[in-house]
């Protein structure tokens, strides 16, 4: 390998892990946008004590968070396209230097070592996790459509009695209020 083209596939590499480190970033943000959303919305409904006004709000959320998925996807494939460009990279970089170059063995045994010590974590892709948060939200949305708002008790009708007593302690009068018949005359 000539030295213009060494330092080519260098340069690609490091971009390339750049490129890895912003997809990351904004699959974090984007989930954290899709999150926030869908909670404060989600907030809002039950406030609102699921009003019917609020269904187009649930499909709001279900769709957010369909998108949020396809995002995820979409970041992951794009991530793991530039994860595959490196391997290739690493597999040419091995070739032309004769035995393997010292930093590509490091890195293999540290991936065997990770490998040995989360057994079953280090065979499930991080983009599941990601993609299962907006599985999640959407399910939870779906279920706003078939949860019903608990019926509040009727309220019993409000009656003060007072007793108006004077200093001797002789009770002069009693007097109850009712007061749905106080505001229906004050609505009049």
């Amino acid at each position: 390998m000539d030295k213009i083209e060494e330092n080519y596939m260098f340069f690609y590499m490091e971009q390339t892990c750049e490129e890895m480190r912003h997809l990351e970033n904004l699959r974090e943000r984007v989930s954290i946008l899709v999150i926030t959303l869908a909670s404060a919305i989600a907030g809002f409904i039950v406030q609102q004590k699921f009003a019917p006004e609020t269904k187009s709000l649930i499909w709001f959320i279900i769709f957010l968070c369909i998108f949020g998925f396809l995002m995820s996807l979409k970041i992951f494939q794009l991530h793991q396209m530039g994860q595959k460009r490196l391997n290739k990279w690493y597999i040419y970089l091995e070739s032309q230097c004769g035995e393997a170059p010292q930093i590509l063995k490091l890195k293999a045994l540290a991936d065997k070592e990770n490998n040995i010590d989360f057994k079953y974590m280090s065979k499930v892709p991080h983009n599941y996790f990601w993609a299962t948060i907006n599985i999640f939200i959407i399910i939870a949305g779906i279920s706003l459509f078939f949860i019903k708002p608990s019926k509040e008790p009727e309220p019993k009708p409000l009656s003060n009695t007072t007793n108006i007593i004077l200093s001797n302690g002789v009770t002069l009068d009693t007097i109850k209020l009712d007061v749905d018949t106080l505001n229906s005359k004050n609505a009049k």
